[in-house]
């Protein structure tokens, strides 16, 4: 028996919708300073948290709620998310999408695409006059490294005699995998598992996860 946990960003999307957010709403002098590409660089440098770097993201980011939905409405999925849901949904597969993003655009991107009855466990985040802002509710699972743990979602999930497939792309899920028995990466998530000798499928879209669980056609 399969259990899945699902990346948001860049996995389900195809673009990193985080990403997005800052890079169309900070301050246009931040962005031309590289602010944001260097607070990325020191949390990837492990110098920061994940937290930090959300609040301080959030802080200075300059949106309503009107303009941050007309930016989300231009996001698309990877191709198979829709026909994974509904082949979990037939084969009675629970599928959970753990993000160290936020609740908001998830809800909102789920909905759009007639998928918000899918479970997720994210940041959340709320509007204030002018900006935005962001709460960990899961701050106290981890290891403190980022603000939503998904490892500890995943030992917390999954049952006895399951096997955990995990579909990522990026840096918080390094710790996630180490609880996966079966891994599909792309991005920075490969480069991870290739340095590190971690075995994994390389991911191109879900039709080729469909594939695996119904045929084991893989890597591993």
């Amino acid at each position: 028996m399969y259990r899945i946990f699902v990346d948001f960003d860049g996995t389900i999307t195809r673009r990193d919708v985080g990403d997005s957010i800052f890079e169309r709403f900070l301050p246009i002098e931040l962005l031309d300073q590289g602010w944001h590409r260097k607070i990325i660089d020191v949390w990837k440098a492990g110098r920061i948290s994940s937290m930090d770097c959300l609040i301080r993201e959030c802080a200075k980011t300059v949106v309503t709620k009107e303009e941050l939905d007309v930016e989300l409405d231009t996001h698309t999925l990877v191709p198979g998310f829709t026909h994974l849901k509904e082949y979990c949904h037939r084969k009675n597969i629970p599928l959970t999408i753990l993000s160290d993003g936020l609740d908001y655009y998830i809800e909102f991107i789920l909905a759009k695409n007639r998928m918000n009855t899918t479970p997720f466990h994210a940041n959340h985040m709320y509007f204030t006059k002018d900006t935005i802002g962001v709460e960990f509710p899961y701050a106290d699972k981890g290891c403190g490294r980022c603000g939503n743990c998904k490892r500890w979602h995943i030992e917390s999930e999954r049952k006895e005699g399951e096997k955990v497939v995990y579909i990522g792309d990026g840096y918080s899920d390094r710790y996630a995998i180490r609880s996966a028995d079966i891994v599909f990466a792309h991005r920075d998530l490969a480069e991870f598992c290739k340095h590190n000798g971690v075995p994994f499928n390389p991911f191109k879209d879900f039709f080729g996860v469909i594939d695996y669980l119904e045929n084991g056609i893989g890597n591993i």
